[in-house]
């Protein structure tokens, strides 16, 4: 039975309903695997799972594999699922060539200068008086955060640098930019506008409120790189960049250059890096536009 493209020609509203679908059983899936993985292999796999305990390195290691098999079951196998299922184009194609090798080093140049811009804004956003619900969300994230940032071996650099840069740069990349930035720009037929409700989105879903701003602009960058160049693969390396940049210099032995990373900055710093980003992105959007006509 040839199950690619089966739901081309259902209606908007249930290809929608197929991918909640899709995201919920995927989702239960690769819990149940993970788990089990776990319960099998692990010495201690039943204490693991029951208590979590963010001061042993072996809980941890457990939550970090728990958080790589939910982002995959979110992200990843429901999104291509869908992808096949009901013939959707996500934009993965990059065609290699020196125009596209240049493109791909000023995004990554773009997210390397856009820092301390970034920074800024987290700490304004810090300033905010929230709701002490809210303030839990980001606690957690933030004890969660630390305790996988924990690393001794490039082992430990590896792992991390696959559940926290790489699987969120594909997955997260594939659902926003790749599938809701795409179809809100078919809904509303004004392409800003879907970039823009597509950055909100994937801002909030991460349910950390003191860095909702900094991220919103974040998902704002990726959505223009998607719709300038059309291929999916430049906001995929770029996201990569900025998630694996965070994770690289909290390594001890690059711990000189962690500044590199830090969330602060003057006003003087985050006026140059608005600036120069702009910069490049102008240059970058005129590349593709040259590569285009």
């Amino acid at each position: 039975m040839r199950l690619k493209g089966i739901f081309k020609e259902k209606s908007s509203a249930s290809k929608l309903g197929i991918l909640f679908l899709l995201i919920f059983v995927s989702f239960i899936l690769h819990i149940i695997i993970a788990t089990g993985l776990v319960y099998l292999f692990a010495d201690n796999g039943l204490v693991l799972i029951q208590q979590q305990d963010l001061s042993n390195q072996a809980s941890v290691n457990y939550l970090k594999l728990m958080q790589l098999f939910t982002a995959v079951g979110i992200f990843i196998t429901p999104t291509l699922l869908y992808a096949y299922l009901c013939n959707f184009d996500l934009k993965l194609r990059l065609n290699f060539s020196k125009q596209t090798l240049r493109q791909l080093l000023l995004a990554i140049a773009i997210m390397l200068l856009i820092n301390p811009f970034i920074s800024f804004l987290y700490e304004w956003n810090m300033s905010f008086n929230l709701p002490d619900w809210l303030m839990a969300y980001d606690l957690k994230a933030e004890l969660l955060i630390t305790s996988f940032m924990r690393m001794n071996s490039l082992p430990d650099l590896g792992f991390n640098l696959l559940v926290l840069a790489i699987v969120p740069a594909i997955g997260e990349e594939l659902l926003f930019r790749g599938y809701l930035q795409q179809k809100f720009e078919k809904w509303l037929g004004k392409p800003q506008l879907a970039i823009i409700i597509t950055a909100i989105l994937f801002s909030a879903i991460h349910l950390q409120f003191q860095g909702f701003l900094p991220r919103f602009i974040l998902g704002l960058v990726l959505g223009y790189f998607m719709y300038w160049s059309g291929s999916l693969w430049l906001p995929i390396i770029a996201h990569f960049c900025n998630n694996a940049m965070a994770v690289i210099f909290v390594y001890p032995a690059l711990s000189d250059y962690a500044y590199l990373a830090e969330n602060t900055a003057t006003w003087q710093e985050a006026f140059f890096s608005f600036m120069a980003v702009g910069l490049l992105a102008f240059l970058l959007q005129k590349s593709i536009n040259i590569k285009k006509g």
